[in-house]
């Protein structure tokens, strides 16, 4: 007996430790040299994940097709979703059974109902070449031809599965017997090739995403990336040097799908994105911009942060130093391509990183999950990866040319639109933080609140704002009711749905517009509407705009002559806020389940409308 119950402890520890080892393993994958050590990494980290205990978590389906060899993408591909937070089971269908695949309702993958489908295309796919000496009509039908077909197939398996697929466009070919008049011939093959990237691209439905493989396998080099010797002994249309890259890649593209994606790069300041320490060195020390090898490489660095920042990438600064030493460098040096108004969140200061970064994280209302962090410093790297393991650290070379490149590669940038609420981001936090210092000076929070002059639309899902809407679906965490993801035609296909309720809502203030901050959707089921979703971005917490999407809520429940509405609370580690929610709207708990799933229900005529300091128009459908 005591043996047994010593048994239970050592095997909890046990299970501790290897679970920090696969967290070790999966950290280490970001940093491997060369695809040896990497593979060898992948491996390690299978055989704990084949003893791992459940997780409960449902795991992604996910399909690989392509005409050439995909099984040595399989085990990395798994390791990169798990290094972003995904456990993902991938079925491969049968060498060179693609097309089929695509194309058959009754195929075994089209069985397997993957949530996502990675079609890989290769040179061989193309069955008809432009002849020599086609002219532009001929080499046009045969683009179209060409993408018609796949574009064709890729909707055949949409249709029969709901899968969203991730599709990889054609590398170049790596001879030229033309030469350089490749680009001034029609019917030449590079040319030929490079239209149909472009075309595939221009007429790619919302389910289909470009895996854009013209584009890597320029910047790792056509000799690099295809192999003839792989090609011709197993159909391998990838070197084994060029795997990491497009699995990572890849892997980045299914996580954007789910939220998974950075939203915030943390940076360090000495040495990071200038040259120098300015605390010793002084401002006049600092290298950056023209005149120097080592400042224009920071002043590209920077650059290319410029170019996150106004994708709709957060910018913020963790930097050990003096405020006053750490602002002047962006007040006084015109080779500072980045401005004091590019960063959302400045801490300089002599805390440790760790407390700084968590201290960003909670001011910016984001999770730990959602920030990369970027430091020449490697002690500084290491604290930071023991401490706050959820956040995502750039491993950097000891040469700032490379760290635009690095960053660029990680894959935890990848994003599958840019909305125009995105390209105002940090203008919106920004403002967020004059609403922060206004609420200071307030004496009630109510005179507040009044004082920001809110206005709300709130209007049914619609066409024009489908790609904000499913962004946020599958980013938002922390007030989110359910925490349900969504696909983009799983999105789409809300609009107008008779059974179904949807909202959406855009709130603007007198510090300006915060765009589209709220959703809800719900189906009818006889006389009672069931909520699937609800969540808000948390940059409005608390200022009315959930009540106002409550009073939303039931007057159109009401005006459809529903009775009854009906909410599911389900916890994760990140909704807490929320789990009292459908108590603040007087709803009524009627069952919680053995994982703590809450549901409420509440009568749409014992609704009392919640009082709200914004002024609301609203649209039913």
């Amino acid at each position: 007996m005591n043996l047994n119950k010593q048994a239970g402890p050592r095997a909890a520890d046990s299970e501790i430790d290897s679970e920090q080892s696969r967290n070790a393993i999966l950290s280490s994958l970001r940093s491997a040299d060369g695809i040896a050590d990497y593979m060898s990494l992948c491996r390690k980290w299978r055989d704990l994940e084949h003893a791992r205990s459940d997780t409960g978590t449902e795991p992604l389906r996910i399909a690989l097709l392509s005409g050439a060899t995909t099984d040595f993408l399989e085990l990395p591909l798994r390791a990169e979703l798990a290094s972003l937070g995904l456990r993902a089971d991938i079925h491969r269908c049968d060498f060179n059974t693609h097309v089929s695949a695509l194309l058959e309702s009754d195929s075994t993958t089209a069985a397997f109902r993957p949530n996502v489908a990675v079609v890989l295309l290769d040179l061989s796919d193309i069955s008809e070449w432009p002849a020599a000496g086609d002219d532009e009509t001929a080499v046009s039908d045969c683009t179209d031809s060409f993408v018609g077909r796949w574009l064709g197939l890729c909707e055949a398996f949409h249709n029969n599965t709901g899968a969203e697929i991730i599709l990889g466009n054609l590398r170049l070919p790596t001879t030229s017997p033309n030469g350089h008049l490749s680009r001034q011939l029609a019917w030449d093959r590079t040319n030929f090739v490079r239209r149909i990237n472009q075309l595939l691209a221009d007429k790619a439905p919302r389910f289909v995403h470009t895996l854009d493989i013209e584009a890597l396998s320029a910047q790792y080099g056509l000799k690099t990336w295809f192999d003839p010797r792989f090609w011709h002994h197993a159909k391998q249309s990838v070197s084994l040097d060029c795997i990491v890259p497009l699995v990572r890649d890849t892997a980045g593209i299914i996580a954007a799908f789910y939220g998974k994606t950075a939203k915030c790069i943390v940076l360090d300041l000495d040495n990071t994105i200038w040259g120098g320490v300015v605390g010793d060195d002084g401002v006049d020390g600092i290298r950056i911009g023209p005149g120097g090898a080592e400042g224009e490489a920071f002043q590209a660095f920077q650059s290319y942060l410029l170019q996150l920042k106004q994708r709709g990438i957060l910018l913020a600064v963790c930097s050990k130093n003096e405020e006053a030493n750490a602002l002047a460098p962006f007040e006084e040096l015109e080779g500072m391509v980045l401005k004091r108004d590019d960063i959302v969140a400045f801490k300089a200061n002599w805390e440790p990183k760790p407390t700084n970064i968590q201290a960003i994280a909670a001011e910016l209302n984001i999770g730990l999950d959602a920030i990369v962090f970027v430091d020449d410093n490697p002690a500084e790297r290491a604290l930071v990866r023991q401490a706050i393991p959820d956040v995502k650290v750039l491993e950097l070379s000891d040469d700032p040319s490379d760290y635009p490149l690095l960053l660029d590669r990680s894959g935890w940038l990848q994003t599958l639109e840019i909305t125009k609420e995105d390209q105002r981001k940090s203008e919106q936090y920004r403002a967020n933080h004059s609403r922060a210092k206004l609420a200071e000076q307030v004496l009630d929070y109510d005179s507040y609140l009044a004082s920001l002059e809110q206005k709300a639309a709130i209007r049914p899902f619609d066409a024009q704002n489908l790609d904000r809407i499913t962004q946020l679906i599958n980013k938002t965490n922390q007030f989110n009711l359910t925490t349900l993801r969504m696909t983009q035609t799983e999105v789409d296909a809300l609009v107008g749905r008779p059974d179904a309720i949807t909202a959406y809502m855009r709130l603007s203030d007198t510090f300006g517009d915060n765009g589209l901050i709220g959703v809800v959707a719900g189906h009818v089921e006889g006389g009672t509407l069931f909520i699937d979703l609800w969540l808000m971005s948390c940059r409005v917490f608390k200022r009315g705009a959930e009540h106002a999407m409550a009073n939303y809520v039931m007057q159109a429940a009401s005006h459809r002559g529903i009775t009854k509405v009906s909410g599911l609370y389900k916890p994760t580690v990140k909704n807490g806020l929320v789990a009292g929610f459908y108590g603040e709207l007087g709803f009524s708990k009627e069952a919680v389940d053995g994982e703590g799933n809450a549901t409420w229900t509440g009568a749409t005529a014992d609704f009392q409308p919640l009082p709200v300091f914004i002024e609301v128009k609203e649209e039913f459908s």
